[in-house]
């Protein structure tokens, strides 16, 4: 074999093991960075559950390590996001949950919660922009809360005629919203728009025939458009529901 073949076999020989080692670099870096991700969720789990049980200096231990574990993950710095807004400091809360954002592709849940973040400041018209800009993001399926969500807030700055139509689009995309219905049927009601608002209950029976709170508002409405059988049919419905049943309803803004 002539020099010139031999080193051009011993080249090619050297340039295969190379790829090789760096293939399975690559493989053990994946595995790496998956473990990593994984603690950092169980971290973060373990860290969300401290402080709902008011345990903070645990809570921060854990959301630390989770975020030494994965510091570009948007779940993680959201995370640290909400517990410094718990903990007072609205400034590093503000840091995180944009860092949150930036770094989700599709960063839907980011901006409703970052939206959630701002209602509780009061910052009403602001959190309603994010709540808007969360429903536009396509991978997003939870664009029912944000709606929702954008109702409520904008209902504490009186603005109506916008809650009606936030809460009627929750309804389309997501009919199960209990919340969205008492809030609507609620306004329109106040507005002395009885049929309409007689025309929801009927639409979403379901959900009203099987929460208290809405057969409560129900038999209200009826009384109020003179439909007195209507309003004795849901009062029955109401007191066979309270025999059998002990519901909890959910009037919160959704955090995640």
């Amino acid at each position: 074999m002539c020099k010139f073949c031999y080193l051009l076999l011993l080249l090619s020989s050297l340039l295969l093991q190379s790829c090789q080692h760096n293939d399975e670099d690559k493989k053990e870096n994946t595995i790496k960075e998956a473990r990593f991700d994984d603690a950092a969720k169980y971290n973060t789990q373990l860290g969300l559950a401290y402080l709902n049980q008011g345990d903070r200096s645990r809570a921060k231990r854990k959301l630390l390590l989770a975020l030494s574990q994965a510091p570009e993950s948007p779940g993680v710095n959201e995370a640290m996001a909400y517990y410094m807004e718990k903990s007072g400091d609205v400034e590093q809360a503000e840091i995180y949950y944009h860092k949150a954002m930036s770094l989700s592709k599709h960063a839907g849940t980011q901006l409703n919660n970052y939206g959630t973040f701002l209602c509780r400041q009061g910052k009403y018209r602001a959190s309603e922009k994010y709540f808007l800009k969360a429903v536009k993001d396509i991978a997003y399926d939870h664009t029912a809360g944000a709606y929702e969500n954008a109702g409520l807030c904008v209902l504490a700055i009186q603005d109506e005629k916008n809650a009606a139509i936030y809460f009627t689009k929750a309804l389309e995309q997501d009919p199960s919203r209990g919340q969205s219905l008492f809030e609507l049927v609620k306004l329109l009601k106040k507005q002395d728009k009885i049929d309409e608002a007689l025309m929801f209950l009927k639409k979403y029976t379901n959900l009203t025939l099987h929460n208290s709170t809405l057969l409560s508002l129900a038999i209200e409405v009826s009384e109020k458009a003179g439909k007195t059988e209507m309003a004795a049919e849901y009062q029955s419905t109401l007191s066979h529901l309270a025999e059998n049943t002990g519901e909890q309803h959910e009037h919160d803004i959704n955090y995640g």
